[in-house]
């Protein structure tokens, strides 16, 4: 099994969580009829966690699923080999029933859409296995909790950070992701209603489905019809690269500061973003706590297995647990990364090894 420690520098992931139920063997002591103790050896199995990823063609689903895994050894599971779906949601659901198959007694699941993935999930329930949503909220479905960011919130983030660089007036594009994903319309979502704020805003909005290819294309024809456009608004970085490069070959090189320069930000925030902040390229990034999605995921995994309750209202980690489509939610922070803080040790990119 790839182990997480060799891309992610996982740092307190320690989890004093009920050893019984993860399976943890060790002495166990008993009082005799005569007063005295002795002690036998408690044999119980591991148990085993199975992580569905719907794809892992970027950095950042890569080092989210090390670090998933990191998170299940530091609990004291077996962590089953991981499923890639390849962006198939057909795929991940037999990617559930053969982990489930496979022995998972607990599940942390980034779903591929939304919709898709509910019939798994209930499968799930049917077979005894709990589990967990992390990053995108299924529409149904049940799990004992969703750990995610808000992404309207991002979206809002992106769009007053953009707003105020371009002075308010111009015209701006959305670069939507796709609209199976609730991430993709909340994301959507966000910054439209927050850009219909500014009346002298004008946003172009195109759909790319998390797709580079129509995202490159997208970005193409509204640069060629638009060549005053002032913002481009990334809802991932799937296509970061490619999307700059859109940029350069139009002419588009001016840098963050610089006449000429259109304003760039993205959601993410992986090595590749921080990089292109720090040169200029990239006004900003906002960065999600992938690391908390692992180590809360796989916390409320096990808590969960320990028949625990959770309520909505303010968390101890500084988050909020909200409703969500029949489901409990923690909503955990996002963080707008610029110039001025793109070297914070704590944001989880720069924990990524080489």
């Amino acid at each position: 099994m790839h182990r997480a420690s060799t891309r992610y520098a996982v740092l307190g992931l320690t989890f004093a969580l009920l050893a019984v139920a993860c399976g943890e063997s060790g002495d166990e002591t008993t009082t005799t009829a005569g007063g005295g103790e002795a002690t036998t050896t408690a044999a119980a199995e591991m148990l085993q966690l199975g992580y569905s990823a719907p794809f892992l063609f970027n950095e950042y689903s890569v080092v989210l699923q090390d670090l998933v895994a990191a998170a299940g050894e530091g609990a004291s599971f077996e962590v089953l080999p991981p499923t890639n779906a390849d962006s198939d949601s057909a795929q991940q659901n037999t990617d559930i029933r053969n982990l489930i198959s496979a022995g998972a007694d607990g599940l942390v699941v980034f779903a591929n859409d939304s919709n898709a993935i509910v019939p798994a999930l209930e499968y799930a329930e049917e077979q005894g296995v709990t589990t967990v949503a992390i990053d995108v909220g299924p529409d149904g479905g049940p799990v004992a909790m969703i750990v995610r960011v808000d992404n309207i919130g991002m979206g809002t983030i992106a769009c007053e950070d953009m707003a105020e660089a371009i002075g308010y007036e111009g015209k701006v594009l959305s670069l939507q992701g796709a609209a199976t994903s609730i991430n993709g319309r909340e994301r959507t979502q966000g910054f439209a209603e927050c850009m219909a704020q500014y009346p002298d805003i004008e946003l172009i909005e195109e759909p790319t489905d998390w797709d580079p290819q129509k995202q490159v294309a997208a970005l193409q024809t509204v640069l060629t019809a638009n060549p005053d456009l002032k913002g481009v608004f990334q809802q991932s970085e799937y296509a970061l690269a490619a999307t700059n490069a859109v940029l350069a070959q139009a002419g588009y090189t001016a840098k963050v500061g610089e006449e000429g320069h259109i304003y760039n930000i993205s959601i993410d925030a992986t090595r590749e973003a921080l990089d292109l902040v720090r040169s200029g390229e990239l006004d900003a990034a906002i960065s999600q706590p992938i690391d908390l999605y692992a180590s809360l995921g796989v916390e409320y995994l096990v808590a969960a297995m320990n028949s625990e309750a959770f309520e909505v209202g303010p968390t101890d980690h500084g988050s909020e647990i909200v409703e969500f489509s029949g489901n409990l939610m923690d909503l955990v922070a996002a963080v707008l990364v610029t110039i001025d803080n793109v070297d914070d040790p704590a944001l989880w990119a720069n924990q990524v090894e080489g």
